[in-house]
């Protein structure tokens, strides 16, 4: 499996995550497939690779952020971040670039793979979910984040989506001006 495998419209890492198991077959099936995602997703490889236990892990992170995204409770967020996080030895430091406090996971866990989409998670939680839209195509429930100016984005993307919605739209408008039996 390479980066071309998996849809890649969320915006984010974390709600690209979310979107492997969106109304379709769960991309994330095996060891294999988890090991592709991360490094298409540009994570650090832990020193062990992932099990099956780190996929059923992993697979229930992504179904409860999903969760937590759609119904945009960031309580519920904190918790499932917090106990992810929790879970993780490692320690705060400083980014010399930006100056902004970045968490360095301890490299011989699984659980330091996962620790840049937990923060990218968190980042928007705190930034506000407000934009973080599902699909509005009625075959798609991918997730993705509207950064549109007027927060009018409809579809995970044009080409998946949105081309499609508009030719249909254009031919349902011009059969009803044809009239019925045309």
């Amino acid at each position: 499996m390479g980066v071309e495998d998996f849809p890649w419209v969320g915006g984010r890492p974390s709600l690209d995550l979310c979107n492997t198991a969106a109304g379709g077959p769960d991309l994330i099936d095996d060891e294999t497939a988890l090991s592709a995602w991360l490094t298409a997703a540009g994570c650090a490889k832990a020193a062990q690779p992932p099990g099956d236990a780190d996929v059923a892990r992993i697979r229930r992170l992504r179904d409860d952020l999903r969760a937590g995204f759609i119904t945009r409770d960031p309580g519920a967020m904190a918790e499932i971040l917090d106990g992810w996080l929790r879970a993780t030895s490692g320690h705060l430091s400083v980014d010399r670039e930006t100056l902004q406090p970045a968490f360095r996971a301890d490299p011989s866990t699984f659980g330091c793979v996962i620790t840049p989409i937990l923060l990218d998670a968190l980042t928007i939680v705190r930034d506000g979910m407000d934009r973080v839209r599902v699909c509005a195509a009625d075959d798609c429930s991918m997730l993705f984040l509207d950064c549109s100016r007027n927060g009018s984005r409809r579809w995970c993307s044009m080409d998946r989506c949105g081309s499609r919605a508009k030719a249909n739209a254009y031919y349902e408008r011009k059969r009803a001006e044809r009239g019925p039996g045309r």
